[in-house]
C-alpha cells in the first residue's frame, strides 16, 4: 500500500511484477519491475476503488481493502473492461458488500465470472457513456460521487483503443490515466513505486515512446496533432499534482508531473506539418 501525498485519502493498492518478454504491454526486451495499481479513494462512510488490479495480486489487494475499509461502503469504477483492470472483481465482490459498479463500453466485465455472482453484480452496475457519444458533442462529462461534496469526474480520452475512461479527483489533484503514462519502471522490487523526486528522475523520451508504442503501435503511423493538443489542454486546465496509471509508477508532484507531460507531448509531436 502507498498513500499518495499530499492527500492521504488516495491509496495505491496492488503488487509488483517483473518485466520480461512475457509481459505483452511493455517494449520487447524490457527488464526491471512495475507496479500494477488500483486506487482507493475517500476517507468516510463511502469509498471508491478505481480498478481492481491484476489477479496475481489478489491477496495484496483484498488485504489492503480489509485494512482500510472498516465499515465503509465500497463502490468500484473500472477505467477499462480489460483483465488487468477487472481481474479481482469476483474476489472483492465475495469479500465485501458492493454498493455500485461503474463501467462503460459494450463488453460487460461481469461475464467473465461465475453465474452465481453475475446477476447480483449486474444489478449494481451503472453504465458510463463516452462523452459526446451519439453525436451529442455537448454531452456532460459524467461524475461519480466519492462522498458528499466530492466527485470523480469521468471522461473518455482521445488516446485509447477499447472504451477507456480517465478520472479526475479535484480534491486530491489526482488524474487517473488508465493505460496511458504507464512508462514508469523500477530497477528492483524494493524501489519506490512513486516517481516524486525531480532530481532523481531519469525517465527519457525514448522510454516514454517505447512504452506508448508497445500498447498503441498505430501512433507511429498516425497524425498525432489532435492527440497532443488534447493532452496538452487537459493537463494545462487541470494542473494535476498526481498522475495515477493502472500500471507503472505513480507520478507525483507538480514539477515531476509537468516533466512527464512534456515528455509525452514530445513523443506525440506532430510530423504532418
Amino acid at each position: 500500500m502507498k498513500t499518495l501525498v499530499p492527500d492521504p485519502s488516495v491509496v495505491a493498492l496492488g503488487g509488483i511484477y517483473p518485466l520480461d518478454d512475457l509481459v505483452s504491454w511493455v517494449p520487447a526486451g524490457s527488464r526491471g519491475f512495475q507496479p500494477a495499481n488500483c486506487y482507493l479513494l475517500g476517507d468516510g462512510d463511502h469509498r471508491l476503488l478505481v480498478d481492481s488490479g491484476l489477479a496475481i495480486h489478489e491477496t495484496e489487494v483484498v488485504a489492503g481493502l480489509k485494512e482500510l475499509l472498516g465499515d465503509a461502503e465500497l463502490s468500484i469504477f473500472f477505467t477499462r473492461g480489460e483483465m488487468d483492470c477487472v481481474s479481482n472483481l469476483q474476489s472483492i465482490a465475495t469479500t465485501f458488500p458492493l454498493r455500485r459498479l461503474y463501467t462503460g463500453g459494450v463488453t460487460n466485465p461481469f461475464d467473465a465470472f461465475d453465474d452465481i455472482n453475475r446477476m447480483a453484480l449486474r444489478s449494481r452496475r451503472e453504465q458510463i457513456d463516452q462523452k459526446g457519444e451519439g453525436g451529442d458533442s455537448m454531452a456532460r462529462t459524467p461524475e461519480i460521487e466519492i462522498a458528499p461534496g466530492r466527485v470523480l469526474e469521468i471522461e473518455s480520452p482521445l488516446l485509447r483503443l477499447l472504451p477507456t475512461f480517465w478520472g479526475w479527483d479535484a480534491a486530491s489533484g489526482t488524474i487517473f490515466t488508465s493505460d496511458t503514462f504507464t512508462h514508469g519502471v523500477m530497477a528492483t522490487p524494493e524501489d519506490s513505486r512513486v516517481i516524486d523526486d525531480l532530481s532523481r528522475d531519469d525517465t527519457t523520451e525514448e522510454q516514454v515512446r517505447a512504452h506508448l508504442l508497445a500498447k498503441y503501435e498505430w501512433i507511429a503511423r498516425a497524425s498525432t496533432r489532435n492527440l497532443r493538443d488534447w493532452i496538452a489542454d487537459k493537463f494545462e486546465t487541470l494542473q494535476p499534482e498526481v498522475i495515477a496509471p493502472s500500471r507503472g509508477c505513480v507520478i507525483q508532484g507538480r514539477d515531476v508531473v509537468k516533466r512527464h507531460v512534456e515528455l509525452m507531448l514530445a513523443v506525440l509531436a506532430p510530423t504532418d506539418d
